[in-house]
């Protein structure tokens, strides 16, 4: 091969936040390898993104990572937000009433710079990840043959050769300026202070949030860690930062959550203004964008690095079918962009916008009788299932997707995780590799595929199907009366021509 054309490695990732790292992982999860550089050498500082949903769980468990995620966090699944003024509790999801649909549900929460370490040593001991850090990216560029990134390491200036890159560097990094792209959208009025906060008080151990319900404004907590606690509070308009910032300020937000006469040490505390934007696209020419670089959300409801780390599942296994050197490998790779800024706009966007208006726009009083009706709908098993798949990131769809037959409503939706009659799970026996689905009383000969006898009524099947589901757990498709030749049509379609079919052995 000609030295202008030889590759340093498949993918060169841009960016070793959770995003970065999980994109690294998820890649090596197919044997794609990637170098991925990041500036920094050391911990970042502060907690910052801490809830990890269900959703995102799965995708931890395909990458082989969960299991070591979760021993580095504290698992609940029933989570519990309590009042601050009177410590009653107020939000009380308990996720085991999803479990027939998610193996083992809850909540994750454990601090962003415990998720990185934990990641970054996953991604350190892998022969598919090449993590390089205090590596300064100065320039990306592209052809019709590939990506070269201009950086600056510890051992001087170096230019890497990729076939792909990912910009996972942030909302500030180089990737997307690189690309002529910027982030659209708005920014809320409201600023808010975020602070990681050691409380000299001992809550129940189910209580892992506190809400001031009777205060204006938003302002809550969230425990990462014994005693520790993330405290989010709104600042009204035209109030100074240094204002914001001050100790009798602090003291007093912290007062509202955690009752008078708290004794607090802060280690890290900043002023932050709220986003709700999207860059134009996640990819251009052979650049994807993923995480803070292609999106930034309110931190309410904690959806902003789990849209990220989804974002790397649907590119990562892009990639890999990519480099099987078969098909129409450009179309799947800017399917990225379609999905998953669809996603982001209809589903993340639209559900973070709501939480943040609801909690900094409503008066005190307004904001009482509404989480007291929300309080007394999630007595029902019915509220409380829809509630956890929704926060869960369980319920979103991909519409406007070329390569997904929508015509179904379960195709674009993620599949359940149904037990099987042989004790697995449904996302077990799929491993993370796409897999045709028998549903119902039907043989697919001449392929390989899973049996699933009697599919729930909400998959809103009328008779034996064929589904095709995706590496990333998306129903690409519903195929009625399937025969080889709708079979192989319909995965075409789901892969353009990228994977072969699993034709059963003979």
């Amino acid at each position: 091969m000609d030295d202008e054309f030889r590759l340093d490695a498949p993918v060169i990732i841009v960016g070793g936040g959770p995003v970065g790292l999980g994109l690294a992982l998820g890649l090596a999860r197919y044997r794609v390898r990637s170098i991925l550089l990041e500036r920094r050498t050391d911990d970042i500082g502060e907690s910052r993104a801490m809830v990890i949903w269900p959703r995102t769980q799965e995708i931890l468990r395909d990458w082989l990572a969960y299991d070591a995620v979760r021993a580095a966090g504290i698992f609940v699944q029933d989570f519990r937000a309590c009042d601050a003024g009177s410590n009653a509790p107020i939000v009380d999801l308990d996720f085991r009433n999803i479990d027939d649909v998610v193996d083992d549900p809850g909540v994750l929460v454990i601090p962003q710079y415990v998720t990185e370490r934990v990641l970054g040593e996953l991604a350190a001991a892998s022969a598919y990840c090449d993590v390089r850090r205090g590596v300064e990216v100065a320039a990306l560029s592209q052809d019709e043959r590939g990506v070269t990134v201009a950086a600056t390491g510890p051992a001087g200036p170096m230019t890497l050769r990729g076939a792909y890159a990912a910009g996972c560097d942030g909302a500030h990094g180089i990737s997307r300026h690189a690309l002529g792209l910027s982030l659209e959208g708005m920014t809320y009025r409201s600023r808010v202070v975020l602070s990681d906060d050691v409380i000299d008080r001992t809550f129940d151990d189910r209580e892992l949030a506190r809400i001031a319900v009777d205060s204006p404004g938003l302002a809550f907590a969230v425990r990462f860690a014994p005693n520790e606690w993330r405290t989010i509070a709104s600042i009204p308009p035209g109030v100074t930062e240094d204002v914001a910032l001050s100790p009798q300020a602090h003291t007093a937000r912290l007062e509202r959550v955690f009752g008078k006469g708290v004794q607090a040490h802060t280690k890290w505390i900043s002023l932050f203004s709220i986003h709700r934007r999207h860059a134009q696209r996640f990819t251009t020419g052979r650049i994807a964008l993923a995480g803070d670089a292609a999106h930034l959300n309110s931190p309410a409801g904690a959806q902003g690095m789990n849209a990220g780390l989804h974002d790397a599942a649907n590119l990562a296994w892009k990639l890999a079918a990519i480099f099987n050197d078969i098909g129409d490998g450009a179309a799947l790779f800017n399917s990225y962009d379609l999905e998953r800024r669809e996603m982001v706009t209809d589903t993340v966007e639209r559900f973070t916008d709501r939480l943040t208006r609801l909690g900094i726009g409503l008066p005190p009083r307004i904001k009482q009788l509404g989480i007291h009706f929300f309080s007394r709908a999630l007595r029902g098993r019915g509220m409380q299932r829809k509630v956890c798949r929704g926060i869960g990131m369980l319920s979103g769809r991909y519409m406007k997707s070329p390569i997904i037959d929508t015509r179904h409503p379960l195709a674009g939706r993620r599949i359940d995780d149904l037990l099987l009659p042989d004790g697995k799970r449904l996302n077990r026996a799929r491993n993370g590799e796409a897999v045709l689905i028998a549903a119902g009383d039907i043989q697919l000969n001449g392929f390989r595929s899973i049996g699933v006898l009697a599919p729930p009524k909400r998959w809103h099947l009328k008779r034996a199907v064929a589904l095709i589901v995706r590496p990333d757990g998306c129903v690409a498709s519903v195929i009625d009366a399937p025969d080889p030749e709708r079979i192989a049509e319909a995965w075409q379609r789901a892969f353009c021509g990228t994977l072969p079919l699993p034709i059963a052995e003979l």
